[in-house]
């Protein structure tokens, strides 16, 4: 096998859509606590190209309460298999999926097609998810510690081979690929357009450039017409999290580059970047931002003369004693712009050996800025009430300088996505919590609200949910001083569950009293990133879908953007023109009954996953499963990990032979945080 890189993807300890971007690696998708989606890069287009996932779904190495959660894996859609085109000489076992931490009470195992379509074989150290193509048997996942398990069994969830019906909101748009697509960002423009952004691995605006992860924005008109859809990167990972406008109608976007997408690359991982465009999409200039070993712009903010306010997080190698045992730490930082891209001043907070990120920024009417964002285990401002603590900063706007912190939080998780103000100077922000911010918990997530004065003084704090997973990712005000949530629930927040994650938004008032709240959804798994306000009665939300929400399912996630009445939180007509879904299917299942293998390939299942679990990936032989046994030595250290080696299974079905590959470990920053002043994270 030839050399290969190691990576790992570590994402928010919230419910995340866990998406790996990286093509042609072996990486280990890590999303950590909550009820998780997690899903490889696909499709591999490259037939034989080695492609090869890690799932780890619930090892929190953090967590003191040991919650369950349940996860699903997702190893192919309605439209393809994600690991059905390997190399039918070796049975595919150059491209799979291997679900380390699978609990058959609590997960679930998404597949392409249906139960006739595979086999499962059990192989010493577990299962292996056997499809069946027109060249034979291939492995398309393997279930390490889980045994005689059935694919008729409720823990298997079968797509089938056509979209999901629906649309079931038609008045809303959405917009996708075959492949997976993201909006985490909107916001709208003097005129009434509606912009969406974040990055697709398909081809929404252009050809996708080196079959990765590519930047995307589509602008609307108020009624839901496409206007155009814009997309730009380079042959890495390149994503939006955050848009704003100004008032000549020029956009700016915010994100993450591990390419040359404006210049050339600083990081020894990524950058951060942030670009401004005319009206009609065409790029003015662009400019990135490197501190660390990554950095990331995951929100933005533009005032009325065109002054851009960006906040993220940057990586660094850690300094002290860690709280986790990793080798580095992330800070919280904050920079300004002037509205021609030159950089005004950059801040960065944080304390020695811990976490610090900021995924909100905001100007206020005075020219305050302000941002938030989350500590672990570090002390910023005040000591850490327990893990993850909330924070929310204020900065001087011509020097940067830091005018306080406030940090806020208890024994259990909180995290703060949003922050904005009103017309008064207060400051308010938004996140969820697993502990008891405000009032009683009444089951697992649940959202909050807090408000501030301009002297740093905390006036209330909201805290609100169902027994459910609710949680709230985006904030914004109007010119009314109205405040609007959104966020997503598998519980009945404002309305039945529909099935899955639902959309939510809610308004309240600068009291803290909860005017209205609006669920909708399809029976897939569907969330809101981000919300914006046009100042004329409307509201408008974007986030993805599996489903078929505003039109047909392209296959994996689409994005979805819907208008809503501020008065009332009611849908209103944003269908416009209608988009036609592109479902260009990749490997073709046979139709004719699964093959059962013979001992031979039996033996080479048995000892190829042997060595990989064992050898390439350090673990004993008992470890995984249900109960996640000595999988922490996975996530342990993520930017230097021990070098190791990696089976390779001959042409000839027999023999075992070893290829040395490199280990280099990476950190995504995907669930975004976009908002109507355009924020979001992914990470």
């Amino acid at each position: 096998m030839a050399e290969q890189v190691f990576a790992l993807q570590t994402y928010t300890p919230n419910s995340d859509v866990a998406a790996a971007f990286n093509l042609g690696q072996i990486q280990i998708i890590y999303g950590r606590t909550g009820n998780d989606a997690l899903l490889g890069y696909q499709p591999v287009s490259k037939p034989g190209q080695t492609q090869i996932e890690i799932f780890l779904g619930d090892v929190a190495v953090e967590d003191p309460a040991l919650r369950q959660w349940s996860d699903t894996f997702i190893l192919g859609d309605s439209n393809q298999s994600y690991y059905g085109n390997g190399d039918a000489n070796i049975l595919g076992l150059n491209d799979f999926g291997l679900v380390t931490d699978f609990n058959p009470a609590l997960d679930t195992i998404q597949l392409y097609g249906n139960a006739s379509n595979y086999q499962l074989v059990d192989v010493g150290l577990g299962s292996a998810i056997l499809q069946q193509n027109q060249d034979g048997a291939d492995v398309v996942g393997f279930l390490l510690g889980n045994t005689n398990l059935s694919l008729d069994s409720n823990y298997f969830n079968y797509r089938g081979t056509t979209p999901p019906p629906g649309p079931t909101v038609p008045k809303a748009q959405q917009l996708g690929t075959p492949r997976f697509d993201l909006t985490p960002a909107t916001t709208t423009d003097t005129s009434g357009n509606v912009y969406i952004a974040g990055a697709t691995n398909g081809s929404l605006g252009g050809a996708n450039n080196g079959d990765s992860r590519d930047a995307v924005v589509a602008k609307y008109d108020n009624q839901g017409n496409l206007l155009f859809t814009k997309q730009f990167g380079t042959d890495e990972f390149d994503q939006i999290f955050a848009i704003d406008t100004d008032a000549q109608g020029n956009f700016y976007v915010a994100g993450n580059t591990e390419g040359d997408l404006g210049g050339a690359e600083q990081g020894a991982i990524g950058d951060a970047f942030v670009a401004k465009f005319d009206s009609n999409g065409n790029q003015q200039w662009i400019e990135t931002l490197s501190n660390g070993l990554s950095d990331s712009a995951y929100s933005i903010d533009v005032d009325g003369s065109g002054t851009v306010y960006l906040s993220g997080a940057t990586v660094r190698p850690v300094e002290g004693e860690p709280v986790v045992p990793v080798g580095f730490q992330t800070n919280f930082w904050t920079s300004k712009f002037d509205t021609n891209g030159n950089q005004q001043w950059f801040t960065e907070i944080g304390t020695p050996a811990s976490f610090d990120e900021s995924y909100g920024v905001t100007v206020g009417n005075d020219g305050s800025i302000y941002a938030t964002g989350w500590t672990l285990g570090g002390d910023v401002a005040a000591e850490n009430k327990g893990l993850y603590d909330g924070l929310v900063a204020k900065f001087e706007s011509s020097t940067g300088q830091v005018e306080f912190v406030r940090q806020f939080g208890t024994p259990d998780y909180e995290w703060s996505w949003s922050v904005d103000t009103d017309s008064q100077g207060n400051v308010y922000a938004t996140g969820w919590t697993l502990g008891q911010l405000g009032d009683e918990n009444p089951g697992s997530y649940d959202a909050f609200l807090t408000k501030f004065d301009a002297l740093g003084n905390q006036l209330w704090i909201q805290q609100f949910g169902s027994d459910g997973d609710d949680e709230a990712f985006d904030l914004v005000i109007d010119s009314q001083d109205n405040l609007f949530i959104t966020g997503y629930t598998n519980g009945s927040f404002g309305g039945p569950n529909l099935g899955s994650f639902d959309p939510w938004v809610a308004r309240y008032d600068v009291n803290g009293n909860q005017v209205w709240l609006q669920q909708f959804g399809t029976p897939d798994y569907d969330q809101a990133y981000s919300i914006t306000s046009d100042n004329v009665g409307n509201l408008y939300v974007t986030g993805i879908t599996q489903g078929s929400l505003g039109g047909l399912n392209a296959g994996s996630f689409d994005s979805w953007v819907a208008k809503l009445d501020v008065s009332s939180g009611n849908l209103l007509n944003f269908g416009g023109t209608a988009q036609t879904a592109d479902r260009s299917a990749s490997v073709p299942i046979s139709k004719s009954a699964t093959q059962q293998l013979n001992a031979q390939q039996k033996g080479l299942l048995e000892n190829f996953f042997e060595q990989f679990v064992t050898g390439t990936l350090g673990l004993s032989g008992g470890s995984g499963g249900p109960n996640g046994t000595g999988l922490e030595k996975l996530v342990t250290d993520p930017y230097a990990p021990p070098p190791t080696s990696v089976p390779e299974p001959s042409a000839g079905l027999g023999l075992l032979a070893l290829a040395a590959f490199s280990c280099v470990s990476r950190k995504l920053r995907a669930r975004s945080k976009a908002s109507g002043k355009a924020r979001l994270p992914v990470q």
